[in-house]
């Protein structure tokens, strides 16, 4: 089991090439089990090799024990499972494709 610190819509990170930010958190179920992902969009604006950006979708894994607690930065901390299934991993990349075309998707864990 893994812990995952969820972000709030809007939320801007800054990084060395650019920035992402968080748009949206979203569940859904997939084979009985309740399936967390992070919608985001990525911004490449300070990078040598020119600009960019991309819209992503990570996949934390499925969810055990949803916000269970509270971590320091006033954030809801969910305890979930990695997918580590291949079979799982493809069918759950074909449904979030046809609800999100064009992203670029990752398995967290």
């Amino acid at each position: 089991m893994a812990e995952y610190i969820h972000q709030k819509p809007g939320t801007e990170i800054q990084c060395i090439g650019g920035h992402y930010t968080i748009t949206e958190e979203g569940w859904m179920t997939y084979r009985e089990k309740t399936l967390l992902y992070v919608v985001g969009v990525a911004i490449v604006d300070s990078a040598c090799c020119g600009e960019g950006g991309c819209r992503f979708i990570n996949i934390p894994g499925y969810v055990k024990s949803r916000q269970f607690k509270i971590h320091m930065d006033d954030l809801w901390v969910s305890e979930v499972e990695p997918i580590t299934s291949e079979n799982d991993r493809k069918d759950i990349k074909k449904l979030l494709v046809a609800q999100f075309p064009h992203s670029q998707i990752a398995f967290t864990a």
